[in-house]
């Protein structure tokens, strides 16, 4: 079941637009280009400005889980009332730009979750501190993602290895076993690479987790659970091209806390493991 809450439906849109066809693809942009909008338009003159047929609109809004244009149409208008108001820009200069970074984030927080399916974040929590041996894999500018995971995995009492090198990682998760945990990182949930690790896992029958930040990216359509958070002003093009992983980041320190609940005394344990060997390393 499709959730309809406050603010969800942009997010929605962009995390699907890359997985539909491309007259669909069309009117999801013009959905999103003129969603203040949205309101004022007819479907008949949402089909002019995307190019494409009124039957294409109406396809498009059941294709992205919604009855028809209708139903997108008076969500979208509800969700203007929660938009918050821009900030206005900080400034001129590297300092006014790095300001103006974190104004942005600021503003999508309350977007980055709007595709995340808490059932789906309790079982990975659960799957994950239950897990035998467990695997955290990441490509590309989600590499340096899966080391800072999989080290802070080992620092709570739940050991995880994190392969570099590509072919590494395909036997690693060749070499799992049913009682045992894959965790991918990819923002676009379209590597290549990282698709053949998530099917030698899945081959080996362990459980597959996947973070992304596109709901219907071919890697979340592998997994058991998939956690989608996303910046919502990025489309699937940006999220390639740009790149943020400031989402996924702040997913992964949550379910850090999470796990390190569930884990309880075994993770308090290794915590104080932990500060010993940082205490004997730092400098007076």
């Amino acid at each position: 079941m499709i959730d309809h809450s406050p603010g969800q439906v942009l997010a929605r849109i962009r995390s699907v637009q890359p997985s539909l066809l491309p007259a669909e693809q069309a009117v999801a942009a013009a959905l999103l280009e003129h969603a203040e909008q949205i309101v004022e338009l007819s479907s008949q003159q949402l089909a002019e400005l995307a190019g494409a047929s009124r039957a294409t609109v109406v396809r498009t809004c059941q294709s992205l889980g919604y009855s028809g244009y209708q139903q997108l149409r008076v969500l979208l208008a509800r969700d203007a009332g929660y938009a918050a108001t821009p900030d206005k820009p900080a400034g001129v200069g590297p300092a006014g730009m790095v300001v103006d970074t974190f104004t942005q984030v600021g503003r999508a927080v309350a977007s980055m979750t709007a595709l995340l399916d808490p059932d789906a974040v309790a079982g990975t929590v659960k799957a994950t501190a239950a897990a035998r041996r467990m695997l955290v894999v990441g490509n590309g500018l989600s590499a340096p993602l899966a080391q800072d995971m999989a080290a802070r995995l080992s620092a709570i009492g739940r050991p995880a290895e994190s392969p570099v090198d590509v072919i590494g990682q395909q036997i690693a998760a060749r070499l799992l076993g049913p009682e045992d945990l894959l965790l991918i990182i990819s923002g676009s949930g379209a590597n290549s690479s990282t698709l053949r690790v998530a099917q030698a896992a899945l081959d080996a029958g362990a459980t597959l987790v996947v973070i992304t930040a596109f709901a219907r990216s071919p890697l979340a359509a592998l997994a058991r659970y998939s956690l989608v958070v996303g910046m919502g002003e990025l489309s699937f093009r940006e999220e390639v091209t740009v790149t943020t992983r400031i989402p996924q980041t702040i997913l992964m320190e949550g379910l850090i806390a999470a796990l390190t609940e569930e884990l309880g005394s075994r993770a308090a344990e290794a915590k104080a493991l932990a500060l010993e060997v940082i205490s004997a390393n730092v400098g007076e």
